[in-house]
């Protein structure tokens, strides 16, 4: 049997003390970037939760409307500000995202390598096209967010004020941007209208 001294002793447990330290930084490091590129969905959804509870502003969730007779568009989520109505839709994308606003296609480098893929800024703006031209609200007084994961490095050529791509960790910070504003705030009647026209038309 080992005998061990009074301060032989504190050693041994602050040793192990700090390797299971060590053990479960790098076990919760390995967890996140496990979690985040694939539940940024719900990621997003509890931030925009805490935001809109915080805030008293109104949240409302998974839309599929007809944007045409051929093409059907996704809502992920819909935040009704003080001043704007904010169309987020969510994108699992890691790595460095290259190209111009006004692009039909944005480069996705990544360790598979670089891939082309649609321009989320278009789906969304296209969203609100539809959504401004049958609800009688102004296109301004919509925005639209697209979230991609927090470690994707965004390298845009170019910027547009009322659509964006942004990390999910800029979300509440961007969104309460938009409401700074020097604008109205939006008319009761209006955003009655507009949500009875998003229930009316979701495709279920």
């Amino acid at each position: 049997m080992i005998y061990l001294s009074v301060n032989q002793t504190i050693y041994v447990v602050i040793l192990v003390f700090s390797i299971l330290i060590v053990l479960g930084l790098i076990a919760f490091v390995i967890i996140k970037n496990f979690y985040r590129p694939k539940h940024i969905k719900e990621l997003t959804y509890l931030k925009l939760k805490n935001l809109c509870n915080a805030n008293d502003y109104l949240l409302l969730n998974n839309y599929k409307l007809h944007l045409d007779d051929k093409n059907i568009g996704t809502i992920d989520h819909v935040v009704i500000c003080d001043k704007f109505i904010v169309i987020v839709n969510d994108f699992a994308l890691s790595g460095v995202l290259s190209g111009d606003f006004a692009d039909d296609e944005l480069i996705l480098y990544n360790d598979k390598g670089a891939n082309r893929i649609l321009n989320p800024l278009n789906y969304n703006f296209n969203v609100a096209k539809r959504l401004a031209l049958y609800n009688d609200l102004g296109q301004s007084l919509l925005k639209g967010l697209v979230m991609v994961n927090s470690d994707c490095k965004i390298n845009m050529t170019s910027n547009n004020h009322q659509f964006k791509i942004i990390r999910v960790n800029e979300l509440k910070k961007t969104i309460k941007q938009f409401d700074k504003a020097n604008v109205k705030n939006l008319k009761e009647d209006d955003v009655v209208r507009f949500i009875n026209y998003l229930d009316s038309n979701n495709i279920k």
